[in-house]
């Protein structure tokens, strides 16, 4: 976020989404898993980390059973026990976002109920609510009443989904909404994406864009995001792929995290200033090499201008460039007014 309170605005906002990868089995194994995560989000360049901030009995009904996906993933247990094992103790929650102040690193944490937001409110900037709490409409309604700005996920989501929320959180005084393109599937093949729908995203709602990337690669996606207009990038990471837990397998490494932000960081700087300007990089090569009216055998004063025989469309190289040759026509079988050496480019008023 910038310093106006704005996202997006001065460059895209990268969030390191940590999610539930700092949960190693013991509090302390835990809190240095949390930290080292924060630490590798800054070193990487990433503007804000992001965790996970839930209550299984506020996410599932009691007797919700397995998820197919995660079975897929030899996670068999119930997702009752799942969410009770990666449950954030709030106390953690302030910890971490300490730890990321120093850090240099802006914190965030998606909260799933509204006890998990009074958990994390004053420690965020910025609100992010998940794809799948698109309908959560008192989520929604705190998130907006915060005052704060409120990026949200829309996986799984159709228009009518995304206008309901878009509007709950109007009405509710949220005054900046981020909308995330995101394919709820984990990993997500490149081909479901679906980035074109970036700037329909944009015009349709009136809001800054972003995607909340789940493919494996760390460029392809952020890259041609940014090309459509994103203005938020998000995506998960680890230290290693191999943890147990739903969100390491597809998760990037540090390493590859870093060459997100920097493809992200180059990406955003050659879109330019969608301005066709001639840049001051291609100044002395357009001296050099863009043709003008140059004499090709020695002109003397009084001397009848002709193309092809001392004048031609040439490059100018080290010589002084001529003008444009669309004057051609203009000085056809006029007479030169001063002597023009070899290579030198006709000026305007060397001819009459």
């Amino acid at each position: 976020m910038d310093g106006d309170g704005t996202i997006g605005t001065d460059g895209v906002f990268v969030i390191a989404e940590a999610g539930s990868n700092w949960r190693m089995g013991t509090r302390a194994r835990d809190v240095a898993m949390g930290r080292t995560l924060i630490e590798l989000a800054a070193e990487a360049g990433a503007d804000a980390v992001k965790f996970q901030t839930y209550r299984p009995e506020t996410v599932y009904v009691a007797n919700a059973g397995t998820s197919d996906y995660l079975s897929e993933a030899g996670i068999v247990e119930d997702i009752g026990d799942i969410f009770a094992d990666l449950a954030m103790p709030y106390e953690l929650v302030a910890e971490l976002a300490g730890h990321a102040e120093k850090a240099g690193i802006a914190f965030m944490s998606t909260p799933f109920s509204a006890a998990d937001f009074a958990a994390v409110d004053p420690y965020v900037r910025v609100h992010k609510i998940a794809s799948y709490e698109i309908s959560h409409l008192r989520l929604l309604e705190l998130a907006a009443r915060s005052g704060k700005p409120v990026i949200l996920s829309t996986g799984g989501a159709d228009e009518t989904d995304i206008a309901w929320a878009v509007d709950t959180l109007r009405a509710n005084g949220c005054a900046e909404i981020v909308l995330l393109q995101c394919t709820a599937k984990y990993p997500a093949p490149a081909a479901t994406l679906n980035l074109r729908v970036l700037p329909w995203l944009a015009a349709r709602f009136g809001v800054t864009v972003g995607l909340s990337d789940h493919s494996r690669d760390p460029v392809v996606a952020p890259v041609a995001a940014v090309a459509l207009g994103a203005r938020v990038v998000e995506k998960h990471f680890t230290v290693d792929n191999r943890l147990p837990g739903p969100d390491h397998s597809f998760a990037v490494l540090p390493a590859e995290l870093t060459e997100l932000v920097r493809a992200v960081r180059a990406a955003e700087a050659a879109l330019g200033s969608g301005d066709k300007v001639v840049d001051g990089a291609e100044e002395e090569l357009r001296a050099y090499a863009q043709r003008g009216l140059q004499a090709c055998a020695p002109i003397h004063r009084g001397e009848t201008l002709r193309e092809g025989t001392n004048v031609a469309i040439l490059r100018a190289g080290k010589q002084r460039k001529g003008v444009h040759p669309r004057h051609l026509s203009a000085i056809e079988g006029r007479t030169a007014t001063r002597n023009v050496p070899l290579g030198d480019g006709l000026q305007p008023g060397d001819w009459q």
